[in-house]
Parts: structure tokens; C-alpha cells; sequence
């Protein structure tokens, strides 16, 4: 009686032998240095930002866009440099921490595949590629986009491309385990993306499907003669990379020069927030301070109606100038702060197209600028009106004075007129009851279109037709203060402005 033995198929045996090829093909390769180095750079790169910025746990879109993320604005405008810096930055440390955990379990052994060269540009034509459709997605809004995601999705995508390419190279067990891996990787991040209003998908999928069509084209056989560089072949997906970027890039609609110049100087400008989540930016010899009592000044004269506003304040050879974004070009896309997103404008719901030749607008913001010139050392001082992209359409001198009737009111003037008007001006408002130390303003312009005196009035009063004459009586009253007649009587709002012009004669 003879013992039964069990002969191995010859699949089986074929397979045993796969698998000792490809040990013997993995103990060979080049030693993962690319993927150990791209860890150490993106590490790096984090705690060095995290040590010049306001806070160790996370980075706000300034600080990531002056260290070079992605954002469409800057990088059509010419800075394409920030489809491969955006790569290695990273928000906060879940966010690098996650990236580097996963890069290190993926990348180890996919680097083993392709070896030190190819898998260096598997992964940089992956995290270009994903920048690539994520700026395509989101053309026309300007988001801040930045991380190593798509990079390493991109390495999964390669990974599934040596795979498909070199099919009976790696173990079928080991093959089948890595696609579930991935696959579930995939599904899941996808699932998680659609959750989270934070994650770029677009850069993900996109980095996965670049690094997919890499992987096809890099991946080579696991024997002694498949190690090799391949420089030819190398140079030639590199070079085609390179092209399809540069397509890709000239196809998708460019900002205007002068928008792209206005990021940078927000970019490049120290941020402060102020009041009702409303933005003073600020820079040359300007101080967080000048912003901060900029800032105090224009809550006080209600500039800011909406949150998210923006005013940039500088200082330096030509003065000290304050700049608003108006907004005007097109009211269906308003200026964006690269920071925060869209922002509000001042007045806005009564903007015309050309805000800048509206004599009412300007008279708004001439008084606005009244107001606020003290906080930042003038007058004078002047006020740039931007367009939407950033060009300056109309700059206002600011020369006006203010003097203090009693202890809380006061009469701002400007123009021709003088420090004595402003100040018998006040006094007429004493002796007729106007002003009565309540924090009262008034402002007096004297020019060419000669005498304007305007009263911040409550909401309805320059509609209500007993008050009318009643000004018109105040008018007469104070007209011996400031030259005579004729002067034009202005009824402003809170805002500053202009609702109802009183002529007297």
C-alpha cells in the first residue's frame, strides 16, 4: 500500500516560481530614496511655514499663497510655478500627516516598481496634472488649492498602471490585494471628498488619471535589462507631459494682468480683520496699528455694509493712500479676496456700472474720506477707487480738517474752506439747537461748485415733507457762518449717503 502524495498543478507551480522572481526582482531594485526625500521635503517645507506663521495647527490661504499654492488668478497670470510648489504644501498637520502616512504605503513599493527616475516623474506629472483639472473645474472662482494628494493618488493610479501593463509580474494574490487596497482607498476618499467642502476632488481624480497614463507609459518589466533608465523613453513622457501642461494652460481663459497684479499685492500685503469680518490689508511704511485705526474709522462712518469687505491702506513716497475695491466691471462676478472669497462692496446695491463718474458716489466717498483721514495721520490723504481688476480708476484728494464743537460733536471741512468757517460754522449749529454734544457731524465743502453743507440724518427724514422747510430754515440760519448764500443743504444717511439736496437762497 503505497501513501498517497499530492502532485502541485502546474499553475501552482508557475505561480510559486512568479513569486520567487519577484522577491528576488523587489530585494534587487534601487532602494526607495525618491519617496523617503519627498516625505523629508514636504516636512520640511510644513514646519518651516508653521514657524513664520500666526498659528503651529493650521495656515490661513495668505500665508499658503505667499509660499506658492495654487490659485488660478496668480497661476494663469504667469506664476505656473505654483502647479509644482502647491505639491508641497500643506494646510495643517492632519493634513501633511495623512498625505506622508499614505504616500510612505504606497510609494515605498510603487518606486520599487518603476524605479528612482521614473517614479520621481510618475509623481510630479501626477500632482501638476491633478492642479491642471482642478483649475479647469474651477475656472472662473478663485480658489486657494494646495497638498500632496494628488501626487499620491496619482501614485495609486501608476501603481494600478504597472499592474495592467506588466500583468503577471507581481503574485496574483499580491496583485488582487493591492487593487482591492486601492480601490477602497479610492472609493473612500471620493466618498469622504463629497462630504467635505474643503477637498479638492478635482485635483485628486485628476492626479490619479495623470498618474494612471504616466504609469502606462513608464512601467517596465522587473528583470536586470527593465531596471534600466530608459533615458529615451523617460525624456520623451517627460517632454509630453510638459506639452500637454502648456496646452492645457493656454486653453483655459487668462485673468487680466492687471487683476493678477492686484492679488499679489493683497498676497504680499499684511492682513488685518476688523469689524463685521471685514479685511484691512496693509503695507510699506503703513503699521498693524495705522490698519487698526483705519479700521475702528470706517466701522464708525459704517463703510463696511456687508462682511468680507476689503480696503487696502499704503504708505510711502506718494503719501498715504487708501484704496477700495468697487467692484464695478461686473456686478455678477464682485472682487474676491484670495483669503476669505468674495467680498462686499461698498454701497453696492447702488452702484451704477461706472461708479467712479457718479457725482453722487464721489460725494459719499469724499465725505467718507473726511472721516477717516485722522486715523491714518492725514489729511491729506487720498482715496483710489480700483476696478474690479485692480486698476486704479479715480483718485481722490483728501485735504478736509475737522474741529470738535463742545465735547462730541463736530464739523468736518474741506475744499476752500477754513478752520474759522468750520468753527463759527458749529457755533451757528450751537445757538440753533442742532447741535446739543450728542456726537453730531457735519460736514462743509467750499469749491468751484460753490458751498455744501451736509446733515447725517435718521432713515425716512428726507422724506418726510415737514422737515424739509425745517432745514431750509437751518440753512438760512448758518449761511452768515459760512459766506452767505446760495448753499446747497445735503441730507445724508448713516452711510454717508447723499438723499435729498436743499437749495438756499
Amino acid at each position: 500500500m503505497s501513501d498517497n502524495v499530492t502532485i502541485p498543478s502546474l499553475e501552482a507551480h508557475e505561480e510559486v516560481l512568479r513569486a520567487r522572481n519577484f522577491q528576488r526582482s523587489i530585494a534587487a531594485a534601487p532602494k526607495p530614496v525618491v519617496t523617503y526625500a519627498l516625505i523629508a521635503v514636504n516636512s520640511l517645507i510644513f514646519l518651516a511655514m508653521t514657524f513664520t506663521a500666526s498659528s503651529f495647527l493650521s495656515l490661513d490661504n495668505q500665508e499658503m499663497l505667499k509660499w506658492g499654492a495654487d490659485f488660478g488668478p496668480l497661476t494663469l497670470g504667469g506664476q505656473w510655478w505654483r502647479l509644482i510648489t502647491s505639491c508641497f504644501l500643506h494646510f495643517n498637520f492632519i493634513h501633511i500627516a495623512m498625505n506622508m502616512f499614505i504616500l510612505f504605503q504606497v510609494g515605498v513599493f510603487t518606486e520599487k516598481l518603476f524605479g528612482n527616475v521614473r517614479f520621481a516623474l510618475l509623481y510630479l506629472l501626477a500632482g501638476v496634472g491633478g492642479n491642471i483639472v482642478s483649475l479647469y473645474g474651477h475656472s472662473g472662482h478663485a480658489v486657494t488649492s494646495a497638498g500632496a494628494s494628488g501626487a499620491v493618488f496619482g501614485v495609486y493610479g501608476g501603481l494600478l498602471a504597472f499592474l495592467l501593463m506588466q500583468r503577471g509580474v507581481v503574485p496574483s494574490n499580491l496583485s488582487m490585494g493591492i487593487a482591492k487596497s486601492a480601490g477602497i482607498f479610492i472609493v473612500y476618499n471620493i466618498v469622504y471628498g463629497l462630504s467635505s467642502p474643503t477637498t479638492d476632488l478635482l485635483a485628486h481624480g485628476g492626479g490619479l488619471a495623470a498618474g494612471f497614463l504616466v504609469g502606462c507609459a513608464l512601467a517596465m518589466p522587473l528583470s536586470p535589462e527593465g531596471q534600466r533608465l530608459y533615458p529615451m523613453r523617460t525624456l520623451i513622457v517627460a517632454l509630453c507631459g510638459t506639452a500637454v501642461t502648456y496646452g492645457a494652460m493656454m486653453l483655459l481663459p487668462h485673468p487680466d494682468r492687471s487683476e493678477s497684479r492686484l492679488y499679489e499685492k493683497l498676497i504680499l500685503s499684511n492682513r488685518l480683520k476688523v469689524a463685521n469680518d471685514d479685511y484691512v490689508y496693509y503695507s510699506g511704511s503703513a503699521t498693524k496699528a495705522d490698519a487698526e485705526s483705519l479700521g475702528k474709522a470706517l466701522a464708525t462712518a459704517e463703510f463696511f455694509v456687508k462682511p468680507n469687505g476689503i480696503v487696502l491702506l499704503s504708505k510711502g513716497s506718494d503719501g498715504t493712500v487708501v484704496s477700495i475695491l468697487t467692484g464695478a466691471d461686473d456686478h455678477s462676478r464682485p472682487v474676491k479676496d484670495p483669503v476669505t472669497g468674495p467680498a462686499a462692496t461698498h454701497q453696492e446695491a447702488r452702484l451704477t456700472p461706472d461708479p467712479w463718474d457718479d457725482p453722487e458716489y464721489l460725494a459719499s466717498i469724499e465725505t467718507t474720506g473726511v472721516m477717516i483721514a485722522p486715523s491714518v495721520g492725514g489729511p491729506p490723504i487720498k482715496i483710489a477707487l480700483l476696478s474690479e481688476q485692480g486698476d486704479v480708476e479715480k483718485l481722490i484728494p483728501i485735504v478736509a480738517r475737522a474741529v470738535t464743537i463742545g465735547t462730541k460733536d463736530s464739523v468736518w471741512y474741506s475744499g476752500t474752506a477754513t478752520q474759522q468757517e468750520a468753527e463759527a460754522l458749529g457755533k451757528a449749529l450751537q445757538d440753533n439747537g442742532f447741535f446739543f454734544d450728542q456726537g453730531a457731524r457735519v460736514v462743509l465743502s467750499k469749491g468751484a461748485a460753490g458751498t455744501d453743507v451736509s446733515f447725517m440724518v435718521k432713515e425716512g427724514v428726507w422724506d418726510d415733507p415737514t422737515m424739509l422747510p425745517a432745514f431750509q430754515q437751518i440753512g438760512r440760519k448758518i449761511a452768515g457762518a459760512v459766506g452767505g448764500t446760495p448753499l446747497t443743504v445735503h441730507l445724508v444717511d448713516k452711510t454717508m449717503a447723499n438723499k435729498k439736496d436743499i437749495v438756499v437762497k
